[in-house]
């Protein structure tokens, strides 16, 4: 009877433990001083106990009704290293204080994998709706690195060369090669236009360019159009000086304005006003309402590339519309800085700070957290001890906070990469990058492709999205999700996709912060009406706690209606969204609306309405007015 006495109190000893509840709290520092706004995290090994807590203005921070059990609690802060901790709980835990330091987490390049192609001279990489990467050397040799397996797979090539082109990703979800050569290395260029569709691997030769190029400059504009310029002609390598916007929906080509000197595959930036800004020899400006070029303001470090040659930069648009320049090549005995912002607003270049050495030609990527990525580059600074290989190149990588105008140095990649490196932001949130590994202009023996996680990914639970009410909408739609790992979400972002090659990303450059309501674990946004803002094509989604990024989901954005005035007895086609149309003021005037494939929501017998159009459907509105 005594053993069996024991035995019944010992479970109830144990039982009562394991229903018990305590608490965690305790003041977070740093050099003495109190930090508020910290995120805490508490989580076991596999998350599925997870809360989070953010610490008041005094530092002080509590968990309560934590269950006994071993957990981690991770700190994170902005610009102060990640703590993280492992704790036993089976009492209240007072005073466990944490005391903060400067961030130094460099993030880390990681070697993935043989790329089953060397890529060099004519390579270009495209991040898809799906969110492999494709890479194409001369479009007969193409496939797609699946970033969430980090393996390769094959891709359908097409029958014919067409190497040295200018590529567009467009809303259709189709591959755009437009010009470059027919011939294995270099060659006069061609007016040949193709495209690789990715569901059904079926290449398809479309209607030929005005002009020859090799290497063209392309951009897309907010209409669906692609802008064309420049490029070698038929007597390549001299450059063309004309344009020419292509109608991808009817194949037909329209000659618009000459360019200052002819160039290839430059810098080039569809702005938030607009306009597109062109910056290799010279920075130029091109207005799809008039269809002619302007020179803009030039660098405060101008005359720069006076020999011709490819582009000394690269160009990143900012949220803001902002414009960094990352790159410059001197030509006389003054290193300079390599960095530059272009202001579309005041239309003026500010010089900003560097990081040593000064280089050129180095590969620049924006990253969810704003900063920008900065990898390898040819060394400028012959003083400067930073390793290079034969043609001077580097396996070196910084990080520039715009913001602030300060730079941290990251981890150094494997390999020393020239300029024909392709490198992409992912929705892992790594950037994986692959070519250049060999003289600048020809392929290498091999190419590997590596992964860089930055610093965010080293700063404890990401926030998760689930439950996306769609991954294709239209302009003004509503869009909403669940997250969770986080009750402090911080900012709801979509990045364009990325379409490189050389110098030039030919994508919608777009970095869209968006305005939003969360209510019990729903965020809720509408997405951007006009579509300067937002132009069609495809987007990562990404959720920020701070500087924290989610893997992101991939969206589509349909063509909303442009919001374009309505003058009498005319009609606009539109698709998608929700859109205001606007007709003059008549005294004493009727006012009748038609709308076909929409709705009028507000405004029928006025000046002004709004219309819904309903999704995938291609409406008109008319108006008659009588006065």
């Amino acid at each position: 009877m005594k053993k069996f006495t024991i035995h019944i109190i010992l479970v109830l000893l144990i039982t009562n433990y394991s229903n018990a509840q305590f608490s965690i709290s305790g003041v977070i520092t740093y050099q003495g001083s109190p930090v508020p706004g910290v995120r805490m995290t508490l989580f076991n090994t596999d998350t599925t106990y997870f809360e989070e807590e953010r610490s008041s203005g005094s530092g002080a921070y509590q968990f309560g009704n934590v269950p006994a059990g071993t957990y981690t609690i991770g700190v994170a802060k902005l610009n102060y290293a990640y703590v993280d901790s492992v704790k036993l709980v089976n009492s209240n835990v007072s005073n466990f204080n944490i005391f903060l330091s400067p961030e130094t987490e460099k993030g880390n390049w990681d070697i993935i994998v043989q790329s089953p192609e060397a890529l060099g001279g004519t390579d270009l990489g495209v991040l898809m709706p799906d969110g492999t990467i494709y890479y194409c050397h001369n479009t007969t040799d193409p496939f797609f690195f699946d970033p969430t397996t980090n393996d390769t797979i094959a891709a359908p090539g097409s029958n014919n060369i067409q190497g040295c082109v200018g590529p567009v990703l467009l809303g259709d979800g189709k591959v755009w090669f437009f010009g470059g050569t027919l011939q294995e290395i270099y060659g006069p260029g061609t007016r040949q236009t193709k495209t690789y569709d990715q569901l059904s691997g079926a290449w398809q030769l479309k209607n030929n360019m005005l002009d020859y190029r090799w290497y063209p400059t392309v951009s897309p504009l907010p209409d669906g159009k692609v802008l064309i310029v420049g490029g070698g002609g038929l007597n390549n390598p001299i450059r063309v000086k004309t344009s020419e916007i292509y109608n991808t929906a009817t194949g037909i080509s329209t000659a618009v304005d000459t360019i200052a000197i002819g160039n290839e595959v430059s810098p080039i930036i569809p702005l938030l006003t607009g306009k597109t800004l062109m910056t290799h020899r010279p920075p130029q400006l091109f207005d799809p309402a008039t269809n002619q070029w302007n020179l803009a303001a030039d660098f405060v470090q101008s005359n720069r590339m006076s020999n011709g040659d490819h582009s000394d930069h690269e160009l990143v648009m900012m949220p803001n519309g902002n414009v960094v320049a990352i790159g410059y090549k001197n030509f006389n005995s003054i290193l300079g800085t390599f960095v530059e912002m272009y202001n579309p607003v005041s239309n003026t270049w500010a010089l900003k700070s560097s990081i040593a050495p000064v280089r050129s030609r180095a590969k620049a990527v924006l990253l969810p957290d704003k900063k920008i990525l900065v990898a390898g580059g040819y060394k400028e600074d012959a003083a400067n001890n930073t390793p290079v290989n034969q043609w001077n190149y580097m396996k070196r990588a910084d990080l520039y906070n715009v913001a602030t105008d300060t730079w941290r140095q990251a981890d150094e990649m494997n390999y020393f990469r020239e300029y024909h490196a392709i490198v992409t932001l992912v929705p892992d949130g790594r950037v994986i990058v692959v070519g250049g590994e060999g003289a600048p202009g020809n392929e290498p023996s091999q190419s590997i492709i590596e992964a860089y996680s930055p610093p965010y990914l080293y700063r404890g639970v990401r926030p998760e999205i689930s439950n996306l009410n769609n991954t294709t909408f239209a302009r003004g739609n509503t869009l909403s999700f669940q997250v969770s790992k986080t009750d402090s979400v911080t900012s709801v972002q979509l990045m364009s996709t990325a379409v490189n090659t050389h110098f030039m990303n030919s994508g919608n450059n777009r970095f869209l912060e968006l305005n939003y309501s969360q209510a019990n674990g729903t965020i809720t946004t509408n997405l951007p009406i006009d579509s300067l803002t937002m132009p069609p094509g495809y987007y990562m989604l990404f959720v920020m706690v701070d500087d924290i990024p989610s893997i992101a989901r991939m969206v589509k954005i349909n063509p909303g209606c442009m919001l374009t005035p309505v003058i009498t007895g005319d009609s606009n086609v539109c698709t998608n969204g929700i859109a205001t149309y606007t007709a003059p003021v008549y005294n004493n005037a009727v006012y009748n609306w038609t709308v076909t494939g929409g709705n009028i929501l507000t405004g029928q017998g006025t000046n002004q309405i709004t219309v819904s159009w309903n999704n995938g459907i291609t409406g008109v509105v008319s108006l008659v007015v009588q006065e």
